[in-house]
């Protein structure tokens, strides 16, 4: 009896220090101003602010108000807040001091100067000279990140599922696509590919060699459609036709993009066909 009660009181105690390491896990994971999901609010708590948290404070800052930006374009206004804000956090990660050289730090520190004055100014409607000294501040490398999502060229391929950001990089002048998948099934969104991963789809790669051996994925925004609704075993699926170059073209489909199968094929100028069932 005595050995079960010390083994009771070790597993309540193994139990216990798990769920404390899982939320510092989390803590860390948000930051120290994740809890703040809105510019306004956060900003409200500025004076509070010591020096040594300036860096999570501003980061968060400028997250939130990049999600909110996106989220006054009427084409987007169905999308969570939470989601345009992990999207943001996504793709501009945290650029933190100890990664900087030393006319980066620089940079921050005049950029700071500039932010003090207006926060404790509360002076932050609108404002370009501040969302300037906010940019220069989180990355002033202009290196990482150094990025801009164009909201007017976000494209909603299937109406509050799956959207295509454009971001480009004002350094470097590089474009570069994500796609935004809204899994409704489990009420969350994950940033995901359109083209299918050879190590994850030999199968795929391997039929399609086998119908067009030359065929090249196109760089530009696929067109993107579900299943038939009536459909139970085909409703699911999320079938990608890749941009239309005037060359061979196919159709393939998938339910988590993550797994794809091939549907069906063009050659240029003949008829589309489907692919056969694989043969058991």
């Amino acid at each position: 009896m005595e050995n079960e009660n010390i083994n009771y009181k070790k597993m309540r105690r193994n139990i216990t220090i798990l769920f404390a390491l899982l939320t510092m896990t989390l803590a860390f994971g948000q930051g120290k101003y994740g809890k703040y999901l809105s510019s306004k609010k956060l900003a409200m708590v500025y004076k509070s602010v010591k020096d040594a948290d300036k860096e999570d404070f501003y980061q968060q800052y400028y997250w939130l108000v990049k999600a909110e930006q996106l989220k006054t374009y009427p084409h987007l206004k169905e999308i969570k807040p939470k989601v345009l804000y992990e999207f943001v956090k996504k793709v501009n990660p945290q650029n933190f001091t100890k990664k900087l050289d030393d006319r980066g730090k620089e940079l921050r520190e005049t950029a700071e100067l500039s932010l003090n004055q207006y926060f404790k100014n509360k002076n932050l409607e609108n404002n370009s000279v501040l969302m300037y000294n906010l940019e220069t501040y989180v990355d002033p490398s202009k290196g990482q990140y150094y990025t801009k999502v164009d909201a007017e060229k976000i494209k909603e391929l299937v109406p509050k599922e799956l959207f295509a950001f454009n971001s480009n990089n004002r350094n470097t002048g590089e474009d570069t696509t994500y796609y935004l998948w809204i899994d409704k099934k489990k009420d969350d969104f994950n940033i995901v590919s359109i083209i299918p991963d050879e190590k994850e789809n030999k199968a795929f790669y391997a039929r399609l060699k086998q119908y067009l051996p030359s065929y090249k994925f196109s760089k530009y925004v696929p067109s993107v459609k579900k299943g038939t609704k009536t459909d139970r075993t085909d409703a699911e699926y999320y079938y990608i036709m890749p941009f239309e170059q005037n060359t061979d073209n196919i159709e393939y489909k998938t339910k988590d993009f993550k797994t794809f199968e091939l549907s069906q094929y063009r050659k240029a100028g003949e008829e589309w066909k489907g692919v056969e069932k694989p043969r058991k």
